[in-house]
């Protein structure tokens, strides 16, 4: 099966310091890899983070491609390293969760960074693991750029797939005609059943571009059985607008952030991305000389297209994280 399942299931409160503190919640799910070999010389948590109007599934079948790679190294034989996916909290299982409360417009990727810290925090990364590495995509990596920005050396290292950064703060106007923007209202959000869903959207452009696995999870696991009988998404394309509309600020946060670093991060591109301009790639790499980039083929859903392509990404953020530790 496409999932992962995992050895461990959480719920957790959402970060006190953010709105709704006190009602939502948020789904943690854990992936443990022990070590092979007696004597585990050293633990890593992975903290993975999925894209707006997506859910921690649809990074599965790249969690399950790296964690066999990282397996199959010799150097790995001796390290336990584990993964922490979770919903935020307007997507997927935690939506469900939060479904009796209502969306709070004001929401941002600051707030998703704060849960990224309480997740951190509610897990005791800090207490289990010798180091915490943070992988995501888009909103998600964003998120975890603010929140390594807020909280320095809250990650020992960053592997950010396609984030969504710029150094302007975009015309209110011209946000608006951004096809995410100008669309995600207008498309469907509820079916008669799974199938129906499947077969709705499998010849579309973008649905058919997924890899199979993907978009048998996002099929299965994106959406949620409704009182009348029907499936619907379980995050709201009014909360995915919403979410975008964040980016109005966030962006040029992000942007402005990575020359503050004090951790290692590689940055993926796609060439075919309309979220962030490819071209853009060196411009955003001499923000600090902790940057590597990479330029990838595929669009900005690159990890849910084609997951192969980015384990060696990961695996190369990973073995500048080791090499930093070995050089102290």
């Amino acid at each position: 099966m496409p999932r992962l399942i995992p050895s461990e299931e959480f719920t957790i409160p959402v970060h006190q310091s953010t709105p709704g503190w006190d009602t939502e919640q948020l789904v943690v799910e854990k992936h443990a890899y022990p070590a092979p070999s007696n004597t585990s010389q050293e633990r890593i948590a992975f903290l993975w983070a999925h894209a707006n109007g997506f859910s921690k599934e649809m990074m599965h079948p790249l969690m399950r491609r790296f964690a066999t790679q990282l397996r199959s190294l010799p150097s790995f034989q001796s390290i336990t390293f584990d993964f922490y996916g979770f919903d935020a909290r307007y997507s997927g299982d935690s939506a469900c969760l939060n479904n009796g409360h209502p969306f709070n417009p004001k929401y941002s990727w600051f707030d998703n960074a704060m849960d990224m810290i309480q997740v951190i925090k509610e897990m005791e990364l800090y207490e289990n693991y010798d180091k915490v590495i943070g992988v995501g995509h888009s909103f998600g990596a964003c998120s975890m750029m603010v929140a390594e920005f807020l909280f320095p050396k809250t990650f020992h290292a960053l592997c950010l797939i396609e984030p969504v950064v710029s150094p302007y703060v975009f015309p209110y106007e011209a946000l608006s005609q951004f096809p995410a923007m100008s669309l995600t209202l207008k498309r469907r959000d509820t079916w008669p059943s799974r199938e129906a869903c499947y077969t709705s959207l499998k010849d579309r452009p973008f649905w058919r571009d997924l890899h199979p696995e993907v978009f048998e999870n996002y099929v299965q696991y994106a959406l949620y059985d409704t009182p009348d009988g029907n499936v619907k998404l379980k995050c709201p394309k009014e909360v995915e607008h919403a979410i975008y509309w964040a980016s109005l600020y966030g962006s040029p946060t992000v942007f402005n952030s990575l020359r503050c670093l004090t951790i290692p991060v590689h940055i993926v591109h796609a060439n075919r991305s309309t979220f962030t301009d490819p071209s853009s790639a060196d411009d955003i790499k001499e923000l600090s000389p902790l940057i590597s980039n990479a330029l990838v083929e595929g669009s900005h859903v690159v990890p849910l297209e084609n997951p192969d392509i980015l384990v060696p990404e990961i695996l190369h953020l990973v073995n500048r994280a080791l090499e930093t530790r070995a050089k102290l």
